[in-house]
């Protein structure tokens, strides 16, 4: 039996969703699949065959000869789209599940994505959501079929949950972290590419806040003992002109992760509570059973340059705070409430995992593949794809057309220098002499 080719692509390279449910399948069907991540670099490609992890450089000669046997994609950034395939199944696992307003939903979407969100309704044949409640949000975002939204897991969730992440953490930072009481994350959303910029960003307030006093925060972490860590975006890894002098503040850079093998995945665990504004982290923090305060200081703007799905941001980003003093009584607030999150943050878990208990990879797996690893699914033909794989069959209709006419007329030129040659010529005479004898 042909084994089935999986190809795996994430941003940054070999994370999130995608690496959660390669490793789930590499348990689970072992050598019944060949199993190939598309990465960005040699040195990366490097890292992952030193672990005997099969890895191409997106764009190399090697890479154009493998992708076109892939069977079933599996990214989580649409990283692939252009290479699919006629006969390969497209499955996007996606990056986050958020607030904001994406692809279709956005009211002044720019050129740039309005091309691309056009682009991938045509090509992802499903989106796998965590959820019944973003099947509708995913369906309008993309603009495919609700069928093609398929409510089955957020593989990243067996990441999240992660009994070593203040392990991993530690050795991260080089820091005993049982020095300190609370551990703290700042991880603001990404906010600039695609011919837009969402919001503001203030390069030299590291927390984008209002009425902004860094030794009143370095006060309140030393006096109760807490760390915060900072993690930028890694697509916008922001360099403040400030330097943070105090050993209850660090930066974490994106580098130091993947120098590690880490994403923020394996340390995300680690936290107490969460400071973002409208990232995806902040839902995601939630299944943790921990709590998330909002930064809402440029959110009008936001709303105007990206906007927030349903126009209510008190539905997604409960009581949001924008000066450090509102942001400082928050964290209090929280941490006085002996590790137990308010009713309306469950009732909201609830609604965002559903019944998941994990990433779900056991339920993608078996709905798009059998144990004996043999694909069960068919690509999704939605009306937009129709129309591509009718115009695609049209055109080699016409290529095949003006082919035999091309050949039509290179025979008849070729029967026109025949019959007018003087040998042809000479032939007929002895054939007319040769039928009057007769």
């Amino acid at each position: 039996m042909k084994k089935l080719n999986i190809t795996f692509c994430s941003f940054p390279d070999f994370s999130g969703n995608a690496k959660a449910l390669y490793n789930y399948m590499k348990k689970k069907y072992k050598d019944g699949m060949n199993y190939t991540w598309i990465v960005t670099s040699e040195v990366f490609k490097e890292k992952l065959s030193s672990k005997n992890i099969n890895a191409i450089v997106l764009g190399t000669d090697e890479f154009k000869k493998y992708i076109k046997k892939t069977d079933v994609f599996f990214t989580t950034h649409c990283n692939l789209t252009g290479d699919k395939t006629d006969k390969a199944m497209y499955i996007e696992l996606w990056h986050g599940i958020s607030s904001k307003k994406v692809g279709f939903m956005m009211s002044n979407i720019s050129n740039a994505d309005k091309a691309w969100y056009e682009h991938l309704s045509k090509t992802v044949d499903y989106f796998i959501v965590p959820s019944e409640f973003w099947t509708t949000i995913f369906s309008a975002r993309f603009n495919v079929n609700i069928k093609q939204v398929l409510p089955l897991g957020y593989p990243k969730l067996d990441f999240i949950k992660n009994k070593k992440a203040s392990k991993n953490l530690s050795k991260l930072l080089n820091k005993d972290l049982s020095n300190y009481k609370k551990i703290i994350f700042y991880m603001p959303t990404f906010r600039k590419g695609c011919g837009r910029e969402d919001g503001i960003v203030a390069v030299n307030n590291i927390l984008n806040l209002y009425s902004y006093d860094e030794q009143k925060l370095i006060s309140f972490l030393e006096k109760n003992n807490y760390l915060l860590c900072i993690k930028e975006h890694p697509s916008e890894e922001v360099q403040f002109s400030t330097t943070i002098v105090s050993d209850n503040i660090i930066l974490i850079e994106n580098s130091k992760l993947e120098e590690m093998y880490f994403d923020v995945y394996d340390i995300l665990d680690a936290a107490d509570l969460l400071i973002t504004d409208y990232s995806s982290l902040g839902i995601e923090f939630l299944y943790l059973n921990k709590p998330c305060v909002y930064l809402n200081t440029d959110v009008d703007s936001y709303n105007q340059s990206r906007g927030i799905c349903y126009n209510n941001y008190e539905f997604w980003l409960t009581d949001g705070v924008n000066t450090l003093d509102s942001l400082l009584n928050k964290i209090d607030q929280y941490f006085s409430c002996n590790d137990n999150l308010p009713l309306e943050l469950e009732e909201k878990r609830n609604l965002w995992f559903g019944n998941l208990k994990n990433g779900g990879c056991e339920n993608i797996c078996s709905y798009f593949f059998s144990d004996d690893g043999k694909l069960k699914v068919k690509p999704y033909i939605n009306s937009n794809r129709q129309v591509v794989y009718l115009n695609k069959k049209i055109e080699k209709l016409e290529e095949k057309k003006k082919y035999y006419e091309r050949l039509s007329k290179q025979r008849k030129e070729e029967l026109d220098l025949v019959y007018n040659s003087k040998s042809w010529k000479l032939l007929e005479k002895l054939r007319k002499i040769k039928n009057y004898k007769r």
